[in-house]
């Protein structure tokens, strides 16, 4: 192997970093020489491990200590993309695999992931489909150690993981299910996918890591921004746990005082997005999402009833192309990764004398039953498109969801299978289903 003229302290994360910089603007294939067989090749391959063996001229341990176990390092490559000037991470980051029969047996500061995600080298390097991973330029680098702030989110999102596989539902596991820490799927995917015994269950689960998720990647990405407005984490103190006291003083109040409290008031009759308004307002206390939210992913999600209890509408998920899900698989679909998620739901409720007060506010994400359905009925859905899109589920076909037009008017169509125009349609999530997820929160 052909020695790298540059040299660094493996003791030093300061010095890991500094060697690392000199990949700045370059791909690996110019910044070191490397094996004919490899630049010649369209390698596929780990960019990683390429990195570590040709740049660096490093040899891992084993997958329980960081790459550079002397100084307490992990190296992480990952593809971002560029959007509007900026860069945007192309999809999480994935931290280490997730063993189920260990996993139940580790505390958190003992557990595998804390001893080797510490402490990150990442190296961000600028996707294309079409480059060789040896060939994709490195557009930024840095030493990222997890922030206090953030400590006491990801040690639960770690804990709420473990809790389910010692409940034995390690196959029921969402990215839905956690904030920061996701636990994604690493699996091939599809009806042909090896799966993996769990501890405490005989059903088979999927093969998964544990993550940051895109969207947090993406704050990273992004470095401190201190216009951003914050929720007020601690060392003691979570999401959910932060939300409920910025909510706690207005549950029960109408918009109206709400209004008043807030000093913002609806700028017109037809102002359809003022609950979600004022609900930012009282969350961050102006107009900005909360930054804890965007690292999240979390959508916010307004929710009206009526004076019996029934929401006033379903709730609507982005529109589908009908030439593109005949093509899909589920697990690419965007309305799996839109039930993957974890919602912050507002709710409110007309009182008898007809005020809108504020009933609750509460972080919900899709229980696994619910998610086989959704699933039934998106398959469902891409049967029927292949044959005659315009008999696509309807409410009374499942309990969960259904197909139902979302346009700007009725001209608003696109081309189906068939060769004919259609009105845009989107899954919704049936307004009955909707009210049975607040009875029960």
């Amino acid at each position: 192997m052909n020695r790298n003229k540059y040299k660094y302290d493996k003791n030093s994360p300061q010095s890991i970093l500094e060697y690392a910089l000199k990949l700045s603007g370059k791909s690996l294939s110019e910044a070191t020489q490397l094996p004919e067989g490899i630049t010649n090749s369209r390698n596929r391959g780990d960019l990683g491990s390429l990195v570590e063996k040709y740049f660096f001229e490093h040899v891992p341990p084993n997958d329980h200590e960081p790459d550079f176990k002397e100084a307490g390092v992990e190296l992480k490559t990952t593809g971002v993309i560029l959007k509007s000037s900026s860069y945007q991470a192309k999809e999480r980051l994935v931290l280490t695999m997730i063993n189920y029969e260990s996993l139940v047996n580790e505390n958190w500061e003992e557990s595998t992931l804390k001893k080797k995600c510490q402490l990150m080298l990442i190296l961000f390097y600028l996707y294309s489909k079409d480059v060789s991973v040896v060939d994709r330029k490195f557009v930024k680098i840095l030493l990222y150690s997890i922030p206090d702030s953030d400590i006491t989110q990801i040690k639960r999102d770690w804990e709420a993981i473990k809790q389910s596989v010692l409940d034995g539902k390690a196959h029921e596991l969402s990215e839905g299910d956690t904030f920061y820490l996701g636990a994604c799927r690493k699996g091939s995917g599809g009806e042909k996918e090896s799966l993996r015994s769990q501890p405490y269950s005989t059903e088979p689960a999927k093969s998964r890591a544990f993550s940051f998720k895109q969207s947090y990647l993406n704050k990273i990405l992004e470095g401190l921004n201190e216009n951003k407005r914050d929720i007020g984490l601690s060392k003691t103190l979570t999401i959910a746990e932060a939300t409920q006291l910025r909510f706690d003083p207005f549950i029960g109040k109408s918009v109206e005082e709400i209004s008043k409290e807030l000093n913002y008031f609806k700028k017109s009759l037809t102002n359809k997005g003022f609950l979600k308004d004022i609900s930012n307002r009282i969350l961050s206390g102006g107009d900005e999402v909360l930054i804890e939210l965007e690292k999240a992913g979390i959508e916010l999600k307004t929710i009206r009833l009526n004076k019996s209890g029934k929401p006033r509408e379903s709730m609507s998920f982005p529109g589908f192309k009908y030439l593109e899900i005949i093509n899909e698989e589920w697990e690419d679909s965007s309305f799996f990764e839109k039930i993957e998620r974890k919602f912050l739901l507002i709710i409110f409720q007309t009182d008898e004398k007809g005020s809108e007060k504020l009933l609750k506010a509460v972080y919900w994400n899709m229980p696994y039953e619910d998610r086989l359905e959704a699933k039934r009925v998106w398959e469902e859905t891409k049967r029927r498109v292949a044959v005659d899109s315009t008999r696509l589920p309807g409410i009374t076909e499942s309990k969960v969801a259904h197909v139902r037009p979302k346009a700007r008017n009725g001209s608003d169509k696109i081309l189906t299978p068939q060769g004919d125009m259609q009105i845009k349609k989107c899954f919704w999530l049936n307004s009955s289903y909707i009210a049975k997820v607040i009875s029960s929160l």
